[in-house]
């Protein structure tokens, strides 16, 4: 017999999701980033999204989640 139950499966190296305010709106977006930071990698790569609040792209930083211009905590 088969479950009804739908569960989520996140594998690693599979991505990540974040979240973000559009600086446009200042709502809360979320977002899946493609591929978990590399500590080998470049700090300040950044990925382009398309914002689901504005329909604008913003950059995110890869390793921080965070907003271009948006100061790190």
């Amino acid at each position: 017999m088969l479950d009804d139950r739908r569960d989520l499966l996140i594998f690693r190296g599979m991505g990540r999701h974040i979240l973000f305010k559009c600086p446009r709106t200042g709502m809360n977006v979320q977002h899946w980033l493609a591929y978990e930071p590399s500590s080998a990698g470049p700090p300040d790569k950044y990925e382009t999204v398309v914002c689901q609040a504005c329909t604008e792209l913003h950059l995110i930083n890869q390793s921080s989640g965070k907003l271009a211009g948006e100061p790190e905590k």
